[in-house]
C-alpha cells in the first residue's frame, strides 16, 4: 500500500469512515504527482511555470478566438483551463454556504468541503468505489433509479436489499424500512441509500417519517457501522406542505459517531442545467475533526483523479457566476412555480379520474415532489402499456413491468390533460 494511503488511513483510523472503506477505498490517496506539483508551482513559481500541460500566451490560457467569442464575458482561465481535481475552491465554498442556507438544521454541524464531481451519477459511483465491496449490502426502496443496480451490483458486486416503499395506506413504509434495515445490518457494515424526492415515484416523506428514519438508523449504528447516502438529485422541488423540506443529511450529519452521512447533490436539477454535469459530494459524522475531514477529502480527490481527472471548468465557472448573480434565487423561484403549477394541474386530473372510477388498472402512487409520478399497474403489464403508448406517440418509462413512470415536469401544463387522457384510455383498452 502506498505510504500516502497509509498516512491517510492512520488519520482516519477509529472513525466510521475508516470502518466503512472498501479495500480499494483504503488504498486510495491523492498522489503528489503532476497535479499536486502543479498546484505547488502555482503558488511559488513566480518566474516561469512549466508544469501543467496547457498552452499559454501572454500569461493567459491560449484559446481559439471563436471559443473566446462564444464564452464571453468569461475569461480563458474560467472556461478552457483545467479545474482543480476536487473543483474550484470558490464554488465549493459557495455551495457549502448555499447548502447550509437551504438546510438550517446543518448550521453548526461540521462537514467536509463539498468536492466537485462530473454529475451526481459520478458522485454515486465514486462513493461505491470508496466504500462498497463484493460483500457489502445496500438497502434501498423497491422503487429506485435503475442505475443504482449498475453502479453497486454490477460494477462493485454489492448485494441490493429492497424494502417496500409504500405501506397499504399509501404512506412511507416505516415498518418495512425498519425491518429491512435490521435484517440487512446482520451482514456487517451497511449502506443505506435514500433518494428524496424519489425517482420514479415523486414522493418525499414528512417530518415525522424523517425522524423515524433517523431514530432507526442511529439505533442500528450502536452495533454496526452505517453509511447513509442521501441522493438529493431533486432537492428543493417540494409541492405540498406536508413534506420534509430539508435533506435527511441535515438530520444525520451529527446523529451518531458510527454513522457516516453522505450528501450527493448538484446543479443538475436544482439549477436547471442538466448537461453541465456539476455534482457535489459532502461527508459528515458525529465527532468529525478537521484532520478527519481533510483525510476524507484527500481520499475523495484521489478517486476523482483516478476516474475523471477533474470536472468541467466552464460549467463550474458558469454555475459560480449564476449563484452570485443578484437575481439567482428569484429566477429559481419562478422556475419552481412553473413545476408546482404543473403538479397542481396533474393532481386535479388524477382526482377527476378517481371520481369517475376510470381505468382501475392504473393506481396513482403518492407523489408530492420532484419531476415524476408513477402508476402501479393492475392486471396489465407496464411494458406492454409503454409499447402501446409509443404506438400513439407517447413516451413513458416502464419500471419492473409493474410501474409506469410519467415525467410531468417535461410536459407543458396545457398539454397535461391530453397526455393523461391518452394514458388512461390506452390502459382501458389494454385491460379490456
Amino acid at each position: 500500500m502506498n505510504n500516502l494511503a497509509v498516512e491517510l488511513n492512520s488519520q482516519l483510523e477509529g472513525t466510521v469512515a475508516y470502518r466503512m472503506f472498501s479495500e480499494l477505498g483504503r488504498r486510495m490517496y491523492f498522489p503528489k504527482g503532476i497535479v499536486a506539483q502543479a498546484a505547488e508551482a502555482k503558488q511559488r513559481a513566480h518566474r516561469f511555470n512549466a508544469t501543467v500541460g496547457m498552452a499559454y500566451q501572454g500569461g493567459d490560457v491560449m484559446t481559439l478566438p471563436v471559443m473566446r467569442d462564444l464564452t464571453a464575458p468569461l475569461g480563458p482561465s474560467e472556461t478552457a483551463a483545467y479545474a482543480p481535481t476536487a473543483g474550484v475552491k470558490e464554488l465549493r465554498t459557495r455551495w457549502k454556504t448555499e447548502m447550509e442556507r437551504k438546510n438550517p438544521s446543518l448550521h453548526g454541524k461540521p462537514t467536509t468541503l463539498p468536492a466537485v464531481v462530473p454529475g451526481l451519477t459520478a458522485g454515486i459511483s465514486l462513493i461505491a468505489t470508496l466504500f462498497a465491496d463484493t460483500d457489502t449490502v445496500l438497502l434501498l426502496p423497491d422503487l429506485f433509479w435503475g442505475n443504482y443496480r449498475l453502479i453497486f451490483e454490477e460494477t462493485r458486486g454489492s448485494r441490493l436489499r429492497e424494502f417496500e416503499f409504500f405501506n397499504a395506506e399509501g404512506r412511507f413504509n416505516r415498518e418495512g424500512f425498519a425491518d429491512g434495515a435490521r435484517s440487512a445490518a446482520g451482514a456487517g457494515k451497511l449502506i443505506v441509500l435514500l433518494n428524496f424526492p424519489n425517482n420514479p415515484s415523486g414522493f418525499s416523506p414528512g417530518p415525522e417519517d424523517v425522524q423515524f428514519i433517523v431514530r432507526t438508523l442511529t439505533s442500528l449504528a450502536d452495533s454496526v457501522p452505517l453509511m447513509v447516502i442521501c441522493d438529493d438529485a431533486y432537492f428543493g422541488l417540494y409541492y405540498t406542505d406536508d413534506t420534509y423540506r430539508q435533506s435527511v443529511f441535515a438530520e444525520l450529519a451529527d446523529a451518531h459517531p458510527n454513522l457516516l452521512a453522505v450528501k450527493i447533490d448538484g446543479a443538475t436539477k436544482e439549477d436547471f442545467v442538466w448537461g453541465f454535469r456539476v455534482g457535489f459530494v459532502t461527508y459528515a459524522y458525529k465527532g468529525i475533526t478537521d484532520d478527519h475531514a481533510t483525510a476524507l477529502e484527500q481520499k475523495t480527490t484521489g478517486a476523482i483523479r483516478a476516474a475523471v481527472s477533474s470536472s468541467s471548468m466552464l460549467s463550474q465557472s458558469l454555475l459560480l457566476h449564476a449563484i452570485n448573480h443578484p437575481s439567482y434565487q428569484s429566477q429559481k423561484d419562478q422556475a419552481f412555480e412553473v413545476l408546482r403549477s404543473r403538479f397542481a394541474r396533474l393532481q386535479a386530473i388524477l382526482e377527476r379520474k378517481r371520481d369517475t372510477h376510470r381505468a382501475p388498472s392504473l393506481e396513482a402512487l403518492p407523489a408530492n415532489s420532484g419531476y415524476f409520478m408513477s402508476f402501479r399497474c393492475h392486471g396489465i403489464e407496464s411494458e406492454e402499456l409503454r409499447q402501446r403508448l409509443l404506438d400513439k406517440g407517447v413516451g413513458t418509462i416502464a419500471v419492473k413491468n409493474t410501474f409506469l413512470r410519467v415525467a410531468f415536469a417535461g410536459i407543458d401544463e396545457d398539454q397535461l390533460e391530453d397526455l393523461y387522457e391518452v394514458i388512461f384510455q390506452t390502459a382501458e383498452e389494454l385491460a379490456s
